[in-house]
């Protein structure tokens, strides 16, 4: 049995949900100034939506996870700092959601719905859902008569399926930062139909989608000797190794850069994570693989000092 303390609990509830939040608050901001049209950045997906969006799918993971822990072990009870933290937690959570849900409003209906498809999976990380349940009420939404509900009572929870996690992280922390910048500028009417060089569409939704399935191999990686013994899914598992793992994370951050060869930016994103990748191992202190959940902000910040000198 586990006994949190409270920078333990500071750092997974607080440091670690905002400090990945700022990548979403670089990357929204560069999407949101080559996107746009008059070259202005929009706070409306940059300082809401893509940072509260993060804060909540990432916190609500954490404080679930810290809580089962807490309540592992009865020593945890006689500590009430920690239970302070969970209810500070709590309200954390909380203030997002509301910022989350006022910057919605002022938003077209279409970023509504977008936020919605990506963020309600992320919330629902590690739920079990009940699929016969869930298929049954589908069918009653639309109306088709099921006589016979099912027997099975097989569930599906997002986080285990085998070798997905990563992908699913990409593809919600990704594309879903793209999709959310690109509803509300054209919902405005100030979206830019071509990108300022040397950006492009492609380039961003490739190069922010492996960038961040890979930064979620990497904490797989650092959890590779747990999430062995467990038996959770993750790539690292499944191929049975970890250099295996790292040449395969080498293999992506090597073809985004070839592809996009004629982005200075990606390139130098991509070498520095490639880094990272063989610089950071199952060994190596957590707080260090945050330093690969910014392989972007990096090189953002450049291009933010680069145009306006």
């Amino acid at each position: 049995m586990s006994i949190l303390t409270i920078p333990k609990l500071a750092d997974e509830l607080f440091l670690r949900p905002i400090v990945i939040s700022m990548n979403s608050l670089a990357l929204s901001s560069l999407m949101s100034l080559v996107m746009s049209a008059n070259g202005k950045v929009d706070w409306r997906p940059v300082i809401t939506i893509c940072v509260t969006a993060d804060i909540l799918a990432i916190g609500a993971d954490h404080l679930k996870d810290q809580e089962e822990e807490f309540a592992s072990n009865h020593n945890n009870a006689k500590d009430q700092r920690l239970a302070s933290l969970f209810t500070c937690a709590r309200t954390f959570l909380t203030i997002s959601a509301v910022f989350l849900a006022l910057a919605l409003f002022l938003c077209p209906i279409s970023t509504l719905l977008t936020t919605a498809a990506f963020v309600v999976p992320a919330l629902f990380w590690t739920t079990p859902i009940n699929l016969p349940k869930f298929g049954l009420i589908l069918k009653r939404l639309i109306r088709i008569s099921e006589r016979q509900p099912p027997t099975s009572a097989s569930t599906l929870v997002i986080k285990r399926i085998p070798g997905m996690k990563a992908i699913f992280n990409g593809i919600i922390r990704g594309c879903g930062t793209y999709a959310v910048v690109l509803t509300v500028l054209s919902g405005s009417g100030s979206l830019n139909n071509a990108l300022p060089s040397p950006w492009t569409g492609v380039q961003l939704i490739v190069w922010s989608t492996v960038s961040r399935t890979c930064h979620a191999i990497m904490t797989d990686v650092r959890d590779f000797e747990d999430d062995l013994k467990t038996g959770v899914p993750t790539i690292p598992v499944l191929l049975g190794s970890v250099v295996k793992t790292k040449l395969l994370m080498t293999a992506c951050h090597m073809l985004v850069m070839l592809a996009f060869s004629e982005n200075p930016y990606i390139m130098g994103s991509c070498l520095y994570a490639t880094a990272l990748v063989w610089i950071l191992g199952k060994n190596s202190p957590k707080k260090a693989f945050l330093l690969s959940s910014h392989s972007q902000s990096v090189f953002i910040i450049w291009y933010f000092l680069v145009r306006h000198t």
